[in-house]
């Protein structure tokens, strides 16, 4: 059937419907041009910067990254962390009344909050040395109280699998895998009976600047490397229920949430 894709909005239930569904929906076009050029523009000069928290490739060491900080493209940031809080166009972004709307539809919360420890990043793939990032779902190291959690997922230019855009596979936010299908790190297993049919029905959609995607944190996705030529950026946060607390000691709870009640 495909992930579904929406360029109307008038229309929440429906996009709702189908996040029910399928733990994935496209909002064409969400953000207007003048607006995404300024967030780029932003998140070029705070990559500039170089400031801390940052995530290197070679330090996650995914397949393709750079063997150390010390190697060719060592020094190549994979994301910068904790975006809300380094500029006012971030966070502005991070409470747009629009978006806000539909996250509590689909969260069924009149009350949300934005975690600041987990996503809250400016994502590359840079064309010579990104990395690939293998099928997982985010609550594999979110600890909340419950699991629902909604990621926003803003395209900065487009994104298709020729420069590591993100794939997703749709319902699978609903399905309980075996342990043995994930491996050490928690990837799912291609060659595993039960996870190979799902993986067969991933999809892999083309973004444009502009675009939200906005998908379920128990959602299997995955990226691929960059070939192109050119940088791919991506403005990330996520959400949830503010009574859904995230647990005392871990690292969810090791930052405080942005809470937008209610009329915000």
């Amino acid at each position: 059937m495909g992930i579904s894709s929406f360029s109307d909005f008038s229309q929440p239930a429906a996009i709702a419907a189908d996040f029910a569904r399928d733990g994935v929906v496209i909002l064409r076009g969400f953000l207007a041009a003048e607006r995404v050029t300024a967030i780029r523009a932003e998140a070029m000069h705070q990559l500039d910067l170089r400031l801390p928290p940052l995530e290197l490739e070679a330090e996650l060491g995914y397949p393709g990254a750079p063997s150390s900080t010390q190697a060719e493209g060592g020094a190549t940031i994979r994301r910068l962390r904790e975006m809300a809080a380094r500029h006012p166009l971030f966070h502005t972004w991070a409470g747009e009344p629009a978006l806000l709307a539909l996250l509590r539809l689909l969260l069924g919360s009149a009350d949300i909050t934005l975690t600041q420890a987990h996503h809250n990043s400016l994502m590359t793939k840079q064309p010579s040395f990104s990395s690939d990032t293998l099928w997982h779902r985010d609550v594999r190291y979110w600890r909340f109280s419950r699991p629902e959690l909604v990621s926003s997922w803003l395209a900065l230019g487009e994104e298709s699998p020729r420069n590591g855009g993100l794939g997703f596979i749709p319902g699978s936010h609903r399905v309980d895998f075996p342990e043995a299908a994930f491996d050490a790190k928690e990837f799912l297993q291609a060659s595993h009976p039960e996870a190979a049919p799902w993986i067969a029905r991933a999809e892999f959609p083309t973004l444009a600047a502009g675009d939200v995607v906005l998908f379920d944190a128990r959602t299997f996705h995955a990226a691929s490397r960059n070939t192109t030529t050119h940088t791919k950026y991506s403005l990330v946060f996520s959400y949830h229920a503010r009574d859904n607390l995230p647990l005392a000691g871990s690292r969810s709870a090791s930052l405080p949430g942005i809470d937008w009640p209610s009329g915000c």
